[in-house]
């Protein structure tokens, strides 16, 4: 059995609901060259992915679709890495949706939700890509879906803020 070894840093720094502008993130994601080739679902705002979605309009994105309708338009195989930065909690979900004259179905407060964007960037990341996961867990894409955590970042930002989780996980080759 091979022995999985994960870096795993903590690091401090403010809150901010723009996650990519938070300084140990910003880092990590220059480290592995998140840009040309990589896919962000749930982009935002200052996502540095080359190909963006954002389901609100008034962001500056490529696209405004449902995450998994987005990931639907993009080949197999295709990409040299994904972000996953979806709202963390139903809260967050109600937030976002409401927020641009939406009304979130029942779908939306299930796993299903995050289940199927998931397995949508797991199948269009290409063999030995990346994704890197942001929530309040490490679970990431998975095992299940072919993927290995390499490293995690812990970024506290005190007091009554939870932590904001990065996992950073490799596609495994795939046997042909």
């Amino acid at each position: 059995m091979k022995e999985e070894r994960i870096k795993i840093e903590r690091r401090w720094a403010m809150p901010s609901h723009h996650t990519f502008t938070i300084k140990p993130i910003r880092e990590l994601l220059g480290r592995y060259g998140v840009g040309k080739g990589w896919i962000d679902p749930f982009a935002g705002e200052h996502s540095p992915a080359e190909f963006t979605n954002d389901l609100n309009p008034s962001k500056p994105t490529n696209y405004h679709l449902e995450a998994s309708d987005f990931l639907k338009l993009t080949k197999d195989y295709g990409m040299s890495g994904g972000l996953f930065d979806p709202p963390y909690s139903l809260r967050q979900i109600m937030e976002c949706y409401e927020g641009i004259g939406l009304v979130p179905n029942k779908k939306w407060a299930t796993t299903k939700f995050y289940t199927d964007v998931k397995n949508g960037l797991a199948r269009v990341i290409k063999p030995e890509g990346l994704c890197i996961s942001f929530g309040w867990n490490t679970i990431g894409l998975g095992k299940k879906r072919g993927f290995e955590i390499e490293e995690i970042l812990i970024v506290s930002h005190g007091r009554l803020h939870n932590d904001t989780l990065v996992t950073v996980e490799r596609k495994l080759p795939t046997l042909l």
